[in-house]
């Protein structure tokens, strides 16, 4: 026999696991390659560069390239897939197979019954106990039920993207935003036809807060602007605030949720405009959402930006509405 190869084993032309054989030499270099890394080399199959290889530990067939089992190690799919098979038995899940598309997921059987997609890496972290595998179509089905109780309907996910928010609509038709745990404790009220501060007018405004040598911005929202600074905040009598401006909101929902907004731009865009709790928490009853004075235009500049918005959704001229008082006063 020829040092340099050796003969197609015979018995493979009738195998159908296999794709279609190739008719050439096994090289002899070629098979030693194969042993060491733990295959025997069995055919060549599709064209001139495809081999077939039977695992060492499971029997199982692969197809790979000739230039891989010379330069790189092999991979066993049988033995994988048995590994995964067992990671989705450890952590409580059937094994649906590997998903064809993206070689990072498989498919699952849930204790649910329901089929889902989900990365090997997350089963491994349910089969450490780490993590669980939550049936999105179960918990689909119930914060739809949690909305029903309440005359909501669940639409979808939150247009805004939040993973902690949901979209609903309410029995009159009107659409919002609601945290899902609000939502399951009743916590919600409709920004149309409900009687809280929700539905109700409210007002951004912008404070500019002086005591003896400090000198703070605050940006937030209330249905009364002036009330808000003279009986909430806590400020000492002698604190002097000046309202610097309101921008109306037609609802309290779009309020807080504008509010929100600002700030998170805000802790994005100009973290260090914003003063650390512990430089006014002796002053006055709030934790965060204060701001250095150097930070006045940006505020006005986004201010100017949510009232247009604001005016161009409600197809009329801005609402501004000044407090009864204005101007700087004294606690």
């Amino acid at each position: 026999m020829n040092p340099l190869f050796i003969p197609q084993a015979p018995a493979l032309e009738q195998n159908a696991a296999l794709p279609p054989l190739f008719h050439g030499a096994l090289h002899a270099h070629w098979a030693a390659a194969a042993k060491a890394k733990g295959f025997d080399l069995i055919a060549r199959v599709k064209d001139h560069l495809h081999l077939a290889l039977r695992c060492h530990m499971c029997s199982g067939i692969n197809v790979t390239r000739h230039f891989v089992v010379m330069n790189n190690q092999p991979l066993c799919h049988h033995c994988i897939e048995r590994r995964w098979r067992q990671t989705a038995l450890s952590a409580g899940l059937g094994w649906l197979g590997r998903d064809q598309s993206n070689r990072h997921y498989g498919h699952y059987r849930l204790p649910c019954g329901h089929a889902s997609r989900r990365q090997f890496a997350f089963v491994e972290r349910v089969a450490r106990g780490l993590v669980a595998a939550r049936c999105e179509t179960c918990l689909t089905a119930r914060e739809a039920a949690e909305a029903r109780r309440f005359n909501w309907t669940r639409l979808g996910p939150d247009p805004d993207g939040n993973p902690n928010y949901r979209h609903y609509q309410h029995s009159c038709g009107h659409q919002q935003r609601i945290a899902v745990t609000n939502m399951r404790w009743g916590q919600c009220d409709c920004a149309a036809c409900g009687q809280s501060w929700t539905s109700k007018p409210s007002f951004l405004y912008l404070l500019d807060i002086r005591f003896e040598d400090q000198h703070f911005l605050k940006l937030g929202y209330s249905a009364h602007p002036a009330k808000r600074h003279r009986h909430q905040l806590g400020l000492p009598n002698s604190a002097q605030v000046e309202v610097l401006r309101v921008v109306a909101m037609p609802t309290g929902h779009d309020a807080c949720a504008i509010e929100k907004r600002a700030h998170a731009d805000l802790r994005r865009t100009h973290a260090s405009g914003i003063v650390p709790a512990e430089e006014f928490s002796a002053l006055m009853n709030v934790v965060s959402e204060i701001y250095r004075p150097q930070l006045l235009p940006v505020l006005q500049q986004m201010l100017d930006r949510i009232e247009s918005r604001v005016t161009a959704t409600a197809g009329q001229a801005p609402a501004r509405k000044s407090p009864r008082k204005r101007g700087r006063t004294s606690r």
